[in-house]
């Protein structure tokens, strides 16, 4: 008796939805030289409450020299829905999601990346997030950390709410919509040692939004992100790619409400720290030294936010480092910042 309990309610919080289950849906995938995290992703699409004839997964492998195709190939056996494989020259994800996109049966297309892991009812709960007037449909992107990871990882931050972005890793679009704005602009590609350009997904979306479509968050289609690892050269060159926020505010204007912190700060941490090295700076012309008091708040907030945390989940010595490269982050890409609002004339700090 308890067991028929328990899977009757089981069924009743695993049930699609009518109407939703009628919807096909087409997973994209873009990935190169991610085999060793790949099985993640396939397992927990393998372990969606949606009916597995109502979905595709097309995966986009930009030219990998690992053993992609040849896991893709043996888990594509096994999984309950169909699972497409193309191989093409590596011009970044954006090209990609369009090729698998151009081969896509479904009428909702969802996107993720390879390093990611959705939760079970990822697609339901994306999926009846549609409504009328409704043609994105935004989500959960959380960091996940695995035993054993590196210092030298490339992590996402979390997405918790709609900040006008709309992060690929966790994106689901009306198909009707993407052709009618041709898809992804492939000129947001990738620098040469491989880091991405972003942007092309709040590019896409916000070329959705101005057609009269809306976005909605659907929190409870959770995706997380896998820490990936990095060089330390890649690590250090990535702050660049937070020049990409001045570079859209001149077409989407929207992001200074949406994104910024008072609408010219990337958070408020960014604020403390400009405040902290202008305060140092007067100190040292004037030699007026209690003016360099102002960057006491910067320097809290380091202490008490970043490398207390850090020391304690990691111990003294990883905890130290962690909290020296996540400095680093910050200082660099208040930088790049400051470079990008001179080059692109509108101002973010």
């Amino acid at each position: 008796m308890a067991a028929e309990l328990a899977r009757h309610e089981y069924e009743l919080a695993t049930a699609v939805p009518e109407g939703v289950a009628t919807t096909f849906v087409s997973v994209i995938i873009p990935t190169h030289n991610r085999a060793f995290v790949l099985p993640y992703l396939l397992d927990a699409l393998a372990g969606q409450v949606y009916p597995a004839a109502r979905m595709e997964a097309i995966i986009v492998d930009n030219s990998s020299s690992d053993d992609t195709e040849k896991l893709v190939r043996e888990w594509s056996r096994r999984l309950p829905f169909p699972v497409r494989f193309y191989c093409k020259e590596n011009r970044g994800p954006a090209a990609s999601r369009n090729f698998g996109a151009a081969r896509a049966a479904g009428d909702i297309l969802a996107f993720t990346d390879s390093d990611c892991v959705p939760a079970p009812d990822w697609i339901r709960n994306g999926i009846r997030a549609f409504g009328a007037g409704i043609g994105i449909v935004c989500a959960p992107f959380l960091p996940a950390e695995r035993p054993g990871d590196s210092l030298l990882v490339a992590q996402q931050d979390a997405v918790t709410r709609d900040r006008g972005c709309y992060p690929t890793a966790n994106l689901f679009v009306r198909r009707l919509d993407f052709e009618a704005v041709n898809g992804f602009d492939e000129r947001y590609g990738m620098y040469p040692w491989g880091e991405l350009f972003a942007g092309e997904d709040t590019d896409l979306a916000w070329r959705i939004k101005r057609r009269g479509v809306r976005a909605v968050f659907a929190p409870d289609a959770v995706v997380w992100h896998l820490a990936t690892p990095a060089s330390l050269g890649r690590l250090l060159l990535r702050p660049l790619v937070a020049q990409i926020i001045p570079a859209l505010l001149g077409s989407i204007p929207e992001l200074r409400e949406m994104y910024l912190w008072r609408r010219y700060f990337n958070d408020k941490l960014h604020l403390y720290f400009h405040v902290a090295w202008l305060a140092v700076l007067v100190a040292a012309l004037t030699k007026t030294w209690p003016i360099a008091l102002l960057g006491v708040p910067w320097v809290g907030h380091l202490l008490r936010r970043v490398l207390v945390p850090s020391v304690r989940s990691y111990g003294p010595r990883r905890g130290t480092l962690r909290f020296l490269l996540l400095l680093y982050r910050q200082v660099a890409c208040a930088i790049v910042m400051v470079g990008a609002s001179i080059r692109y004339r509108r101002v973010v700090l």
